[in-house]
């Protein structure tokens, strides 16, 4: 008869792991504000808004009034467009000028010019009114020109299209008014033959206001245009004494991007203490803007209660690690932002000293507008609390049991001594395979049970057993680690890779456990020398 042995040497390797237990886990959106203007007042630039595009419409043409009984009054024309992106400062006033209507004046007096619009100054921004049309002397008359781009100032300018020539046809019917300049093209002007006595609607272009009608039977008025935003009066009709149509008012629109609201600083709380040295932060800010667009933050940390000497500054936009919830896409850095109303959270980085008072403030922008950061209302305080800690250590890195009999359990133990003041304790895992002989393997124990000698069995516990006699209690000054469940039963051992053998729901003093091994084999088990290497893995839970 062979008789079989089977030696075993376990090999324990340590790594230490730190775990922050409570830790706080694609859209684009363009914000602006909007101002329509269509009279003339005065604009104060909000807080924090450095510039503002400036878009301005003048006012159309009044219509030709008519004293004859052959030709329609000539249509006004449509006020000009001129756009520009202008430096403001923040609480400073501002003109904003929206040009006058022209008015349709009755028979041959002479209708008026549509009023220009302008920003800030006629230097500045400015778009031309349209001219009025022209009443009837004995040939058909023509309308009035649309307000001229070239007269205008700003980086981008479109001409008002030209009133309609007035009709002799139909009993001499009244020209339509001419449309204003679109944000990207010309007015459309009327034709200088004769037409129809309704204005093409379709034919506005984008941005653009459509021109009034023209009077369509005899001794009828023409007509103010329908839609505003610069468009020409409509002519009369003929007959005696006859008014044009007023043209419309002008136009000034203001767009712009606000700052963030001011955040609220939601973590940690003000006066908080024993605040972990690596603190969340967690803020909140929503945009002020009149539509709903992504922000970043910024955390800034002083040493000194008047918040003017910087001991971290954490910027989102800088640095994304520690940064998490982001939930939005925004074009400018950082790419990865939060939408309005998401709470940021940051994890500091580099740690704070410990039992040390600091300041903070958290601080919004608008990445995708203007820029500007808006710091919170108030610089909250905050004392950390003691050094966090963690140790760990094995009384022996290697273990050999010796000679495995099918007659007799074999045993061993080493111990493991772990501390830490995580609030929430800490747990010690393990990893690693059974027994191993080449291709051969020693039966790991799957559930607790009982040593059982003659049959395979690779197993450990934590507890001071009895049969075999083996290991020790966890020991220390209270509060202390204890063996954990699977492994806390004496005499009843367990082998699964990834489970955890010692914990502690909240902070503890040094705390020693011993780990006691068994195998057991059969008189079937190949014989060889066995071995397996063991990771043991603290991790406090801060």
């Amino acid at each position: 008869m062979t008789k079989r042995l089977a030696k075993f040497l376990l090999v324990l390797t340590l790594t230490t792991g730190w775990i922050f237990s409570g830790w706080p886990g694609i859209q684009t959106a363009k914000a602006v504000s909007t101002e329509t203007f269509t009279t003339t007042t005065t604009w104060t630039a909000p807080t924090g808004v450095t510039s503002v595009t400036a878009e301005v419409w003048g006012g159309g043409g009044g219509g030709g009034g008519e004293n004859a009984t052959t030709d329609g009054g000539g249509g006004g024309g449509g006020g000009g467009y001129s756009q520009s992106v202008v430096t403001v400062v923040p609480g400073n006033n501002y003109t904003v000028t929206v040009g006058a209507a022209g008015t349709g004046n009755a028979g041959c007096t002479a209708s008026t010019v549509g009023g220009d619009s302008w920003f800030s100054s006629t230097a500045t921004v400015l778009a031309k009114g349209g001219s009025p049309g022209a009443c009837s002397t004995g040939t058909p008359p023509a309308g009035g020109a649309g307000g001229a781009a070239a007269s205008g100032v700003g980086t981008t300018k479109f001409s008002g299209g030209q009133g309609e020539k007035g009709r002799n046809n139909n009993a001499g019917l009244g020209g339509y008014g001419g449309s204003s300049a679109g944000t990207a093209a010309d007015g459309w002007s009327g034709p200088q033959t004769w037409s129809t006595a309704t204005y093409p609607t379709a034919s506005t272009p984008v941005g653009g206001g459509h021109g009034g009608n023209g009077g369509a039977t005899a001794n009828a008025a023409g007509s103010a245009p329908a839609s505003g935003n610069g468009g020409g009066g409509g002519g009369a009709a003929d007959g005696t004494n006859i008014s044009g149509g007023n043209g419309a008012v002008g136009k000034v629109i203001l767009t712009y991007n606000k700052p963030p609201n001011a955040p609220s600083q939601d973590s940690p709380a003000n006066s908080a203490t024993g605040v972990s040295v690596t603190p969340t932060f967690l803020m909140t800010a929503t945009d002020a803007d009149t539509t709903v667009d992504n922000l970043s933050y910024k955390v800034t940390i002083y040493s000194n209660s008047a918040c003017t000497t910087v001991a971290q500054t954490n910027d989102q936009a800088v640095s994304s690690t520690g940064w998490t919830g982001t939930n939005a896409t925004c074009t400018a850095s950082p790419t990865a932002c939060y939408t309005s109303g998401t709470q940021g959270s940051f994890l500091t980085q580099t740690a704070l000293s410990a039992s040390t008072q600091y300041w903070w403030k958290a601080s919004a922008k608008d990445p995708d507008g203007n820029g500007t950061f808006t710091d919170s209302s108030t610089c909250n305080t905050f004392t950390t609390g003691a050094a966090q800690t963690l140790t760990f250590s094995l009384g022996a890195t290697s273990l050999a049991l010796g000679t495995l009999s099918s007659g007799a359990v074999t045993s061993g133990s080493h111990t493991i001594t772990v501390g830490t003041n995580a609030t929430n304790g800490v747990t010690v895992t393990y990893s690693g395979a059974t027994l191993t002989y080449g291709a051969n393997t020693i039966i790991a124990m799957s559930t607790a049970a009982a040593s059982s000698v003659g049959t395979e069995q690779f197993g450990i516990n934590a507890k001071d057993n009895v049969t075999p006699n083996v290991g020790l209690e966890c020991s220390g000054t209270n509060p202390i680690a204890a063996a954990a469940t699977g492994y806390a039963t004496v005499d009843n051992f367990k082998f699964v890779s990834g489970e955890t053998v010692v914990s502690s729901a909240g902070s503890i003093n040094d705390t020693t456990c011993t780990i006691s091994y068994i195998a057991n084999i059969t008189a079937a088990t190949e014989a060889g020398s066995y071995a397996t290497t063991l990771t043991y893995i603290a991790t406090g839970n801060f």
